[in-house]
């Protein structure tokens, strides 16, 4: 099963997972990190050591790696019989309201780099993400964010 991940306009985000038939939609949201609990010594260190890791890598791609099978409209073809052609890999990403980048993946190397770089792009946006809520949590208990 392939992931890839949907961004609607207003904000919203879906994670694609396709089936060799069919595809399935899921909400996808922020992982809530329970940091209340967690000491502020250890929210300075584990933010720091998320600061040592935010270099964003050269590989990173925002984008969807979306898997495709299609029919053709030939009375005699095999995919009026349910096999379909395919697979087909596109990378997808949507750069604005009406702009949509959209091209298929030829190679097994351009599928590979594809991805890789979309799932590098998801960990990025974790670490992102803990960060963020980690100095909400750090200001929450009258913590400075800059070091001072």
């Amino acid at each position: 099963m392939r992931l890839g991940q949907i961004r609607i306009e207003g904000g919203d985000s879906f994670l694609l997972a396709s089936a060799p038939v069919r595809a399935i939609l899921a909400p996808k949201v922020a992982k809530i990190y329970h940091l209340r609990r967690t000491s502020t010594l250890a929210l300075r260190r584990r933010r720091a050591l998320l600061l040592r890791q935010m270099a964003p890598p050269p590989d990173l791609l925002r984008a969807s790696y979306v898997q495709r099978f299609t029919t053709c409209g030939k009375p005699n073809c095999r995919c009026r019989q349910g096999q379909p052609h395919g697979p087909f890999f596109y990378l997808t990403a949507n750069l604005g309201s009406g702009h949509i980048l959209k091209f298929l993946l030829k190679t097994a190397a351009q599928q590979q780099a594809a991805a890789h770089g979309v799932a590098v792009y998801q960990q990025h946006w974790e670490r992102l993400e803990e960060l963020s809520q980690i100095n909400a949590e750090l200001l929450r208990r009258g913590e400075p964010l800059r070091d001072e």
